[in-house]
């Protein structure tokens, strides 16, 4: 069981102490239709997502970058472990104990026009994260969840910048 030692700091050291960071990570979309709750992108890694190995964070904001201009509504899954969330462009499909590692889900449905780009803006998010035991990474996929089908041209076409506050 976790516990919590809230005299370890004090106020000051313990905001001292916490870094900010921005970690730019490229999903790897299929280039073929992807219909309505198919994985976009299985999981890729945010490198260096916390400060220490085995540590923890908190994702504060998600700016997605959308070469395609697909404009399309997903849900980004993070998880502690690059598990099988499922095959790509297919339903998820990932069982209880990979379930079991994915720490939240960050959903992205607004979106700004840019004409031949779009991108998805998400702040406060709040999202407590911590890295397996032997790695300062975590692990994005992203899911449509646009109600219908979306086509990216390039594997690269999603782009993602993730605000991270780490402990």
């Amino acid at each position: 069981m976790a516990s919590t030692d809230i005299k370890k700091y004090s106020p000051t050291e313990r905001l001292g102490k916490m870094d900010v960071d921005l970690i730019d990570v490229d999903l790897v979309t299929a280039t073929a239709a992807i219909g309505d709750n198919e994985i976009i992108s299985d999981y890729v890694e945010v490198a260096n997502a916390v400060a220490v190995t085995g540590g923890s964070g908190i994702i504060q904001s998600i700016h997605l970058l959308d070469d395609g201009d697909q404009g399309a509504a997903m849900d980004l899954v993070f998880a502690t472990a690059d598990t099988d969330l499922g095959t790509l462009n297919e339903v998820v499909s990932d069982d209880a104990a990979g379930a079991a590692g994915i720490l939240g889900y960050v959903s992205m449905t607004n979106y700004f026009d840019g004409v031949a780009w779009q991108m998805s803006t998400k702040t406060n998010i709040g999202l407590v994260i911590k890295a397996a035991a032997a790695t300062k990474s975590i692990y994005v996929a992203a899911v449509n969840r646009s109600g219908g089908n979306v086509d990216y041209v390039a594997v690269d076409d999603l782009h993602l910048r993730i605000g991270i506050v780490k402990d």
